[in-house]
């Protein structure tokens, strides 16, 4: 193994030929870092999803229908690594006007089709392994869900840890986009984070939860998350819940990270701009989203939700913006 540390001592990384090239590619084409693991690192995860719906039964319907999307070894029964890129969001800024509203990790992401500089390095990183005969899935061609459980498979990989919100966390807070691969190939690039742990006493994350789907540390009910609610569930509420409990959330929500003492050291107000965002921010208030037409929407507004909102669902958009409205008065 080689010892590599150009990470100015932050982090510690043991990897064989092979995934130091894989990762030294990887970084060349934008991402932050990159982790890459045995495929059999995945296995532990499916006990984990069992104890979840243990621990919130309601969520069992939720993870059913996700079918075989967390057994990456029948989805890909050639496969032998599992490859985890980063990419941290507060590379940008993100304007005052959409914080309490959209989920930063939506409108920032370098998945969206604004984002062309960052889909054209990834491209090329996925090219790299076609030119070196190395069979490489996932990424851009899976779209949002990728090759499975990213989160789980970047822990793996030692690129953070994952806090009682159920995020997954670098030194640089929550607001990290992961993007996964599986290859044919055996290939080792493990970190070792260093990176304190969610204190005991701390419950900020569960108490800040407009909705209440944070039912304890590391665990969720799905389908009360409002991040769920205002994105896949088309803004219909889930029993129990009512206008309230969304607050003035229009697509997606970051009340449990905003709240984390882990994610406070960064301010949103510096970084580069985002493509277009700032421009587009005066017509993404509700108001003046009720009012826009819904071609406006689906042609300026649903690029930026990173494929949580579907090309046809302007309506939920305007759903959800009417209760973010009404919720603010």
């Amino acid at each position: 193994y080689i010892h590599d540390t150009r990470r100015e001592g932050e982090i510690n990384m043991d990897t064989d030929k092979l995934g130091q090239v894989i990762y030294d590619k990887a970084l060349a084409c934008g991402f932050d870092d990159c982790g890459i693991i045995p495929i059999d690192d995945m296995d532990g995860f499916q006990q984990r999803l069992q104890e979840r719906e243990e621990k919130v039964p309601s969520s069992a319907f939720f993870y059913q229908r996700m079918g075989d999307f967390a057994n990456i070894k029948k989805r890909f029964p050639w496969a032998k690594s599992v490859i985890i890129g980063t990419y941290w969001l507060g590379k940008y800024r993100f304007p005052a006007s959409l914080r309490g509203k959209y989920g930063k990790a939506f409108f920032l992401s370098p998945s969206n089709g604004v984002c062309k500089e960052s889909l054209a390095a990834r491209r090329d990183f996925e090219t790299w392994f076609k030119e070196q005969g190395i069979r490489c899935e996932g990424g851009s061609q899976f779209g949002h869900r990728s090759i499975g459980p990213l989160r789980y498979a970047a822990m793996m990989a030692g690129l953070g840890i994952i806090r009682k919100n159920n995020f997954f966390y670098t030194k640089k807070g929550s607001f990290v986009e992961l993007v996964g691969y599986v290859t044919d190939q055996k290939a080792w690039c493990h970190h070792v984070p260093d990176i304190r742990p969610c204190a005991e006493s701390c419950h900020l994350c569960q108490a800040h939860c407009p909705s209440g789907a944070l039912k304890g540390p590391f665990t969720m009910s799905p389908l009360e998350c409002v991040s769920f609610i205002t994105t896949f569930a088309k803004g219909e509420l889930s029993p129990g819940l009512d206008d309230k409990n969304c607050g003035t959330w229009i697509c997606g929500c970051d009340s449990c990270q905003d709240i984390c003492p882990y994610n406070r050291q960064h301010d949103w107000n510096q970084g580069d701009a985002y493509p277009g965002l700032e421009e587009l921010a005066p017509q993404l208030q509700p108001e003046k989203l009720l009012a826009q037409s819904e071609t406006f929407i689906q042609e300026k507004v649903i690029p930026y939700t990173d494929y949580h909102i579907a090309a046809d669902e302007a309506k939920t958009l305007k759903r959800c913006a009417a209760r973010s409205l009404g919720n603010r008065t």
